[in-house]
């Protein structure tokens, strides 16, 4: 399964949430592709957008590769293979220097879109697709923590292994899991980056 945009993925991902009875659900999107697939779920659920701010912790000489990742209340989430790859120190340089990206994201971000309180909340959670599912382990961490009554992870496209796990901590809609996956941008027909800024005019256009 193909789509066409993140527009288009989050269209079809409206569909497909429509029968859980989500009621006034705040959906997270994860920055920054993630948000746009989120501003067309929240619009389409009769919702309300914010983001959760989380980073990948990428492996040595190969940051794709996710070996972690962090939440914005700090903690750390490590793959079982990260000790394989990189040590101790590493780990804890890279999740540093990625917690300070999350600080000034969330300085940025904040000023626009004040955090929307999630306790007793239906929450979506969204990104535009998951590989190792390290970056949505974290977000849900962070999301957990401030007890949502329900959370229902969507995205468009998402490898079979991630689904798998992370059915055993949320609600996981996934419109295409190819057992065969490859990187999430290859089931977009356009996959451009999405600029900070573009996250903020979203954002801007969900302030009270």
């Amino acid at each position: 399964m193909r789509f066409r945009d993140r527009r288009h993925a989050g269209a079809l991902l409206v569909e497909a949430l429509k029968p859980l009875g989500l009621e006034r659900p705040v959906v997270l999107g994860i920055p920054r592709g993630g948000v746009v697939v989120a501003d067309e779920v929240a619009r389409g659920l009769g919702g309300e957008l914010d983001v959760v701010l989380v980073r990948k912790v990428g492996a040595p000489g190969n940051p794709e590769f996710a070996l972690g990742a962090v939440g914005e209340k700090g903690g750390l989430v490590l793959k079982p293979y990260a000790y394989q790859y990189a040590d101790p120190s590493y780990l804890e340089r890279e999740a540093a220097r990625q917690k300070d990206v999350i600080r000034r994201r969330a300085e940025r971000y904040r000023k626009v879109r004040p955090k929307v309180p999630l306790a007793g909340r239906d929450v979506v959670l969204v990104d535009d697709g998951i590989a190792t599912g390290s970056t949505m382990e974290a977000a849900l961490a962070v999301v957990l923590s401030e007890k949502p009554r329900r959370v229902v992870v969507a995205v468009p496209v998402a490898s079979p292994d991630a689904v798998e796990r992370l059915k055993d901590q949320a609600e996981v809609v996934a419109l295409s899991t190819p057992p065969d996956f490859a990187a999430v941008g290859a089931y977009f027909m356009d996959f451009g980056e999405v600029t900070d800024e573009e996250v903020e005019g979203l954002l801007l256009q969900w302030s009270p």
